[in-house]
């Protein structure tokens, strides 16, 4: 009898170890699938951060070029950096739309106007070398940096835009330009400036705004 009370209690104890086993399995597999969707639901927020936040930025006042001749601005030139802490950006597949709006004529919209990729700003004479860029075209020049097409922290990029219509010619005074640039990763950067009523000057800044 006391043999037979021996055996079951050693068939008890192997039982009560398989189901110590079986829910330590269990709970590992929870934990590891807890774990998972921890980390899922971080790289989501990460993503959707990185998308509603803005990777580019203005780097100052643009430059505006003045055919003084007519009294209209020809070319304007907008200074752009990355954000802090914000990761290199591709700039030959950042999308820049333009609204140029002239007060003696229709407004004009163009969707994508980068006709080529980057190329590298030495000096500031080549910002002179727009026989490139077309009646409402725009290009980035890339200084204070390698000649790759990224923009990496430290360097600045320039967009050079020919405001000049083929018809029309450059825009009088009172007239507007919105620039909207969306770089592969983050929100769009939009400025809008406004030709001021003067224009004697062969260079003039621009203030976002106006």
């Amino acid at each position: 009898m006391a043999r037979m009370r021996g055996i079951v209690g050693i068939e008890a104890a192997i039982v009560l170890i398989a189901f110590v086993l079986v829910a330590s399995a269990l709970a590992f597999v929870a934990i590891n699938m807890g774990m998972f969707a921890s980390q899922k639901s971080k790289e989501v927020m990460a993503k959707a951060y990185e998308s509603s936040t803005r990777a580019l930025d203005i780097a100052g006042d643009a430059i505006a070029k003045v055919d003084t001749a007519t009294s209209t601005v020809t070319m304007v030139y907008v200074p752009i950096k990355l954000t802090a802490g914000t990761s290199p950006i591709d700039l030959s597949k950042t999308v820049v739309s333009l609204l140029i709006q002239r007060p003696d004529a229709a407004d004009k919209a163009i969707a994508n106007a980068i006709p080529t990729p980057p190329t590298a700003l030495t000096t500031l004479t080549d910002l002179g070398a727009t026989g490139t860029i077309n009646s409402y075209e725009a290009k980035w020049f890339i200084s204070l940096g390698d000649t790759n097409t990224l923009l990496e922290p430290g360097e600045l990029a320039i967009l050079a835009i020919n405001v000049t219509d083929t018809t029309a010619g450059g825009l009088p005074a009172y007239s507007a330009v919105q620039v909207e640039i969306k770089p592969p990763v983050g929100a769009p950067l939009v400025v809008k400036y406004q030709i001021p009523p003067v224009l004697t000057s062969d260079y003039i800044d621009l203030v976002v705004g106006g």
